[in-house]
């Protein structure tokens, strides 16, 4: 990759092409694409305002609907969208959303128009969602869920309604349903997870995962919740990706252990047929916050993400077809907080946070996407003055100061989502 990208946004284009927007701890990180054929990373044309904590949204005409975020030039939500078009590699300036909004969901609905709803602002927790219509290229305010919800996840089920669940939220740890056609949104339940994904299945339901082993599936037809078989791996903010064969692809996040927070480079796989998780191999970075898209060549493309301290400008490929017989998850190696008598690399310097190199089923490196320099972590501007931890020399650190940091990097970072 060109630059670093960390709780990015990452789109299929109708070109083949994945087109990744936005960082959270580099905002003025841009736009670049991702060529399969090629085998190459390009920039775009220069988005109009580079922003993190956006939505992208893939528009039936082919363009890409950015909205929101927090702005580099503000540091606060803005209501600014624009659009991406793939064929002029141009941005263009969009309708402005009628509330500031970051952290919220995007979700591309069967009528062409995008329903946006819930994130956060500088006045807390947003309950308000939007719907933005492209064929008139204008937002109309909908009906306000029950509750405020950020860093939340939407998906669409198939008889058209809107799931949100998940991520932090002035309410019960509720999920919601919205309903299209009447302009509504009715109760699914509670499923009060902080950090996580949600994965819709061939079969209809929804997968969620990503804050501890416990996995759930929330049924559309009972509109109840269940309990899906518990994974191999304690999991928070890992990636998700539905595989062309029904299974789901569950790669990266962050664990504790000993009370410090470890990157992971496991994965591993859901088979809904069984019920059952399977190892899927390592990633050759242990990561969290990456974004992960399925290709037209079904693999997927793991790209950018964090490491202890800094944000990555390395992707990987996982082949499910070479994932058979993976190693044991325990096997791969993770990323912690600090690493004794070492200092934390530099945009300058030529170390890479990342374990040894591993031998791993069905994670490959290409040679334009091999592991590059990562970035630091700089402080930017939020709503609620949020500060992002810098890197930190950690020789000759005493033990007790080592401790304390490395319990204060695991609160914020488990919590810092519902700061901004």
């Amino acid at each position: 990759m060109t630059q670093p990208h960390q709780a990015a946004t990452a789109t299929l284009l109708p070109n083949g092409k994945v087109l990744e927007v936005g960082s959270f701890a580099q905002p003025n990180s841009g736009a670049e694409a991702f060529d399969p054929n090629a085998d190459s990373w390009s920039p775009t044309g220069p988005m109009l305002v580079t922003r993190a904590l956006a939505t992208a949204t893939l528009l039936k005409s082919g363009k890409v609907l950015i909205v929101g975020g927090i702005a580099a030039d503000t540091g606060h939500s803005t209501t600014r969208t624009e659009l991406y078009d793939p064929i002029t590699n141009a941005w263009s300036l969009g309708p402005q959303l009628a509330v500031p909004r970051s952290s919220h969901t995007a979700t591309l609905l069967p009528s062409g128009k995008v329903l946006v709803a819930g994130g956060q602002n500088a006045g807390g927790y947003l309950a308000s969602a939007e719907l933005y219509d492209p064929i008139s290229g204008s937002w109309t305010t909908v009906s306000r869920m029950d509750a405020g919800y950020t860093s939340s996840t939407a998906t669409l089920l198939a008889n058209g309604k809107v799931l949100i669940a998940g991520g932090a939220t002035l309410g019960d740890g509720r999920a919601e349903l919205y309903d299209p056609a009447t302009n509504q949104w009715s109760s699914a339940g509670r499923q009060g997870r902080v950090a996580q994904t949600a994965t819709r299945l061939a079969n209809g339901r929804v997968l969620v995962t990503g804050q501890g082993a416990a996995a759930a599936l929330y049924d559309p037809g009972s509109n109840t919740w269940s309990d899906a078989g518990t994974m191999l791996q304690d999991r928070v903010d890992p990636s998700a990706t539905l595989l062309a064969d029904g299974r789901v692809l569950v790669v990266g996040g962050t664990t504790t252990a000993s009370g410090q927070q470890l990157w992971l480079s496991s994965a591993e796989t859901y088979d809904p047929a069984s019920n059952r998780w399977s190892p899927a191999g390592c990633m050759s970075q242990a990561r969290w916050e990456q974004t992960a898209t399925l290709l037209p060549t079904n693999r997927v493309l793991i790209a950018g993400g964090d490491a202890p301290s800094v944000t990555l400008s390395s992707a990987e490929l996982f082949d499910p077809s070479r994932a058979s017989g993976s190693e044991a998850i325990d096997s791969c190696p993770t990323n912690p907080p600090t690493q004794s008598g070492a200092a934390a690399p530099s945009a300058g310097s030529s170390a890479v946070a990342a374990p040894s190199t591993v031998s791993t089923a069905g994670v490959t490196h290409a040679s334009a996407v091999a592991i590059g320099q990562p970035a630091p972590l700089k402080s930017i501007a939020s709503d609620r003055s949020l500060t992002l931890l810098q890197p930190m020399e950690a020789a000759g650190l005493t033990a007790l100061i080592l401790a304390a940091l490395s319990a204060a990097f695991y609160l914020w970072a488990r919590w810092r989502k519902r700061r901004i």
